[in-house]
């Protein structure tokens, strides 16, 4: 169908392509339009009232060729006959009327670049809205993408390895304690998976399927679609509650799905140049199939309880160490679930070590993907942690703290032993601020994603050469530096190496530094370490060059880089937190290189940023890296209600606002995990993992039969047992202000506080521990944001009295002679979080990032409930 002659655009795509086209031209509503409107001039379109919202991303950011759409009118009337094109192709029957009195549907066949979707409405006004279209395959916003990229699924019909999706199903046997016994294999013994695969040419009985009902009262089979599929040249996986006989479209979603969302992560942290595998499980994404009954499972427990999961291998820290394409991945695959499969309300992420430091990163710096966060053996981001395992691995150099790769290196390491001039093993942590065992951790499991000449570099196709600084200075640079160069930037010409020189161009840039560090100040000053020790270890520590290899001099950072890790958001700042809800689940150290430490650096941060951690939550537990094995579950289920009742707030508070009224009394900071046996959701027994939540393995053991205890129950158990780490009990005014209660409780706390005053103590000391890092013995603050410090005057001050102190400070100048560091400054190049930056298009970079262009109100509003906030602009 042709439009009308005087239905055709031109006013209004002049102010459409004055804003790069990331806009919207719909005029908005008028409470009070002119009485008499003046006469248009022939041929001109006239501006209807209402607007064209794009439902599933910015519309300026849609991919893969389509688009959920949503037109809105004050009159519904004017929606009556609406003619509606894309460019000159009709398409008004992709689009149906709802109850809500909109038009709404999946806009199909979007060319790359612009697209001009125009409603004329019934009374011949005109909407407008132009949507940019990127390909499946990426870039949308990170620029020119990683090369060279090896695409490993047999199906890719192109370069940028896209392939239709697939479709599998899965299900849950109703007698897991028969499955885990039918299906164990004691010649590959382990526990069985809790889903067995579902064929649908051959089903199984409906008796042999588990039934389950969502928390929306949706009783159905537990059978699970799994949709795996390419985007962004990389796998993402999405499951779901699905009736296998039963339509399902973005507009008539199947019952059982509640509109919630879970993404789960990967742990680690490297680099890969060909495609990788989404994760699947919840601890780190590492833990082999049926360990979930033993280790908790988030995963299982939200898709019974009607979410849908997401994860992506992009998303995956371990095997992609860029967060802009991270964050792009998550963003790509939110668009297509709210295209295919409905509109979201919201989204909870979950993960371990790696998949915190995404979940962290990305909704700093790209806020609106989540809506809370669940995050296990955390870090707040990798560039400070970077400088951590840095300093780890200089001095675990200098001390011998290695482990030999061959006889000759054996040598090197006990030579090095008896010549530090230090303890072996037992003044170490004078200077690691730690036990030993984490930074030794640390060089095995972290440090080599650093090295820029790795002999395996992932996913790498045989044939390409990798750098070799002696031997091919011009092979690819497979090391996290070069991997994150479009964020970071190149270095300057004026500080190149004899390769940069030999090769007219600068490698990625080095955001960290440690010049004018002073390694075990604070050991020094309470005489754990003498003078001496001090004084050679800061002479002989040295640094590292842009090939990450050992040099007397210290490391020097890239002034440009440096800024741009933190405005970019890779130094994580905390500027754009106090909108999501933070459970951070942390075990004791030593943490296998997970310092407990870093929880406490992420409150330090917020509350610098925000003046508050209130959204932040902190559970502490017995069991090494994520505190307990059912608080994956737990605290599953304590955001989902945190969300669900900010949700239902339509007050005019801010979501900030709403975030901390809305706290649950469930979400308070806990030491150890005895509260979790009055949980919202009825009692769940400490390191059971899954044994017995959701449904038990042992039929009987159905703790969920039991009546639930009243939240102020798991208060006072944490009062009474001194579990909440010293916690002051006035402090507690949902239990203080109940007459009576609130005596009885004060009274009783009182009469204990002789037993309980010493238990607080000793888990402040045992139990939750705070080891620091070589900064924080170096003087910098936990929050420990100062990858490069400002420099002063040595001071002699800061020195014992007992050395002598101007005489020392002349020996500490001699070492330092550009000064100190300052920590009561703040770092150099420190700035503030820019979200949302995009870094070019296919062929050309914007290094450090731009702000994206135009204005997309409006748009991106299917991907959680109107109090969440998230329209992006």
């Amino acid at each position: 169908m042709k439009m009308p002659a005087f239905a055709m655009p031109v006013t209004l795509t002049l102010l459409l392509t004055a804003c790069g086209g990331g806009g919207s031209s719909s005029v908005p509503v008028t409470s009070n339009p002119p009485a008499e409107p003046t006469p248009n001039e022939p041929g001109e379109p006239i501006a209807g009232e209402g607007e064209i919202r794009v439902l599933s991303n910015r519309a300026d950011l849609i991919s893969g060729g389509d688009a959920l759409v949503e037109v809105i009118t004050p009159d519904a009337a004017q929606l009556e006959g609406a003619v509606v094109t894309l460019g000159d192709r009709a398409v008004t029957d992709q689009l149906t009327a709802t109850d809500a009195g909109t038009l709404k549907g999946l806009i199909n066949g979007l060319a790359l670049g612009n697209n001009r979707l125009t409603v004329v409405l019934a009374d011949d006004s005109v909407l407008e809205r132009i949507i940019i279209n990127h390909p499946n395959g990426g870039p949308v916003i990170s620029g020119p993408q990683i090369q060279p990229w090896q695409c490993t699924n047999a199906a890719a019909v192109d370069a940028q390895c896209n392939q239709p999706a697939e479709y599998s199903f899965k299900y849950v046997p109703a007698d897991k304690l028969q499955n885990l016994l039918t299906n164990f294999d004691p010649e590959n013994p382990g526990i069985p998976g809790a889903f067995q695969p579902y064929d649908l040419a051959n089903p199984p009985a409906q008796e042999a399927i588990a039934r389950i009902t969502t928390d929306a009262g949706v009783e159905v089979p537990f059978i699970v679609r799994m949709e795996e599929g390419v985007q962004n040249r990389d796998r993402y996986l999405i499951m779901t509650l699905y009736q296998p006989d039963q339509p399902w479209t973005a507009l008539n979603p199947q019952p059982q799905w509640n509109g919630k969302l879970l993404i789960h992560h990967g742990g680690n942290v490297g680099v890969s140049y060909g495609m990788g595998n989404p994760p699947r499980g919840d601890i780190a994404g590492t833990a082999p199939e049926g360990a979930e009954l033993l280790l908790g499972d988030s995963i299982t427990t939200a898709l019974g309880r009607g979410f849908m999961t997401l994860s992506t291998a992009q998303g995956n820290l371990g095997h992609n160490g860029n967060l802009v394409t991270a964050a792009e991945s998550l963003m790509m695959g939110k668009e297509r679930i709210v295209e295919q499969y409905g509109e979201i309300r919201y989204t909870i992420g979950t993960g371990c070590s790696g998949g915190s430091i995404t979940q962290q990163h990305v909704a700093n710096a790209y806020p609106g993907i989540y809506q809370g966060m669940i995050v296990q053996c955390s870090y707040p981001d990798v560039w400070t942690t970077a400088t951590q395992f840095a300093d780890y691995n200089l001095l675990s150099q200098y001390f011998g703290n290695q482990l030999p790769s061959d006889p000759q290196g054996f040598q090197d390491v006990v030579t090095r032993l008896l010549s530090s001039g230090v303890i072996p093993a037992a003044q170490w942590s004078a200077f690691y601020g730690h036990l030993p065992l984490n930074p030794l951790i640390s060089d095995l499991a972290f440090f080599p994603a650093a090295y820029p000449d790795q002999e395996s570099c992932p996913g790498l196709e045989d044939g390409v050469t990798v750098y070799d600084a002696q031997d091919a200075p011009d092979g690819l640079r497979c090391g996290l530096l070069d991997y994150m160069k479009s964020q970071f930037g190149l270095r300057s010409p004026e500080v190149w190496s004899a390769n940069e020189q030999l090769l007219s161009r600068g490698f990625g840039g080095i955001p960290l530094d440690n010049v004018g560090v002073q390694y075990g100040l604070r050991a020094l000053q309470s005489g754990v370490i003498t003078g001496d020790q001090f004084l050679t270890v800061n002479r002989e520590i040295g640094g590292f060059n842009v090939d990450i290899d050992y040099q007397p001099e210290r490391t020097v950072a890239d002034s440009q880089a440096l800024h741009n890790a933190y405005r970019t958001g890779a130094i994580n700042t905390a500027e754009h937190l106090a909108n999501v809800p933070i459970i951070d689940l942390r075990g004791p150290d030593p943490g296998i290189a997970h310092d407990a430490y870093h929880s406490w650096q992420m409150r330090a941060r917020l509350e610098k940023t925000q003046g508050h951690a209130d959204n932040q939550v902190i559970w502490y537990g017995p069991a090494p890296l994520f505190g307990d094995t059912v608080y994956t579950t737990e605290a599953l289920l304590v955001m989902d209600l945190w969300l669900s009742q900010i949700e239902a707030d339509a007050s005019a508070l801010s979501i900030e606002e709403k975030v901390r009224e809305h706290k649950p009394v469930y979400a308070r900071d806990r030491c150890l995990s005895v509260s979790s046996l009055v949980g919202p959701e009825g009692p769940i027994v400490p390191l059971s993992g899954n044994l017995l939540y959701p449904t038990p393995i042992l039929p009987g053991l159905d703790l969920s039969l039991l009546p639930a205890a009243p939240a102020e129950a798991g208060v006072v158990v944490d009062a009474l047992t001194g579990q909440v780490c010293g916690l002051d009990l006035s402090e507690l005014p949902v239990v203080s202000d109940i007459p009576v209660v609130g005596d009885l409780l004060g009274t009783v706390a009182d009469l204990l506080s002789p037993i309980t005053d010493p238990l607080v103590g000793l888990q402040q000391t045992v139990v939750q521990t705070r080891f620091g890092t070589p900064r924080t013995v170096a003087g910098d603050s936990i929050e420990t944001l100062t990858n490069k410090c400002q420099l002063k005057p040595v001071d002699p001050a800061d020195y014992p009295t007992a050395l002598d102190p101007q005489g020392f400070a002349e020996q500490v100048a001699d070492i330092f002679p550009q000064g100190v560091c300052d920590y009561s400054k703040p770092g150099e190049g420190v700035a503030p979080t820019e979200t949302w930056l995009q870094y070019g298009d296919a062929q050309q970079v914007i290094y450090g990032g731009a702000p994206l262009p135009g204005d997309a109100s409006s748009s991106r509003q299917g991907w959680a409930s109107p109090a969440f906030e998230v329209e992006i602009r």
